[in-house]
């Protein structure tokens, strides 16, 4: 194919590799903007190995267990730390986070 051919092939939609990798990453980076950039009111955020929604937390672990709430244990440190998790409610809305963690 001459230099003419290949330039008439191109504009035409044929494209080159580099163009067809730009498309590729162009929606790539949509893609992951729209599933990674989504904020909700309860994003947790990673206090040991808890997934918690305040943190740090921001009441004890034994006030939190006392209410309403959502408990958990998780481990970490390839299972040499071991931590309890709570998260407290009030109303169906999370008002306060807990964990309490040993080692062991």
């Amino acid at each position: 194919m001459s230099d003419d051919e290949n330039e008439a092939t191109r504009s035409r939609g044929g494209g080159s590799r580099r163009g067809f990798l730009a498309k590729l990453g162009a929606v790539g980076l949509v893609t992951s903007g729209a599933v990674f950039a989504r904020s909700t009111p309860a994003m947790a955020a990673n206090y040991q190995c808890c997934n918690l929604v305040f943190v740090p937390p921001n009441v004890t672990f034994s006030n939190c267990k006392a209410a309403t709430n959502y408990t958990w244990s998780c481990t970490t440190s390839g299972g040499f730390l071991w931590c309890q998790c709570c998260e407290k409610k009030s109303n169906g809305t999370t008002v306060g986070s807990a964990a309490s963690c040993q080692y062991g």
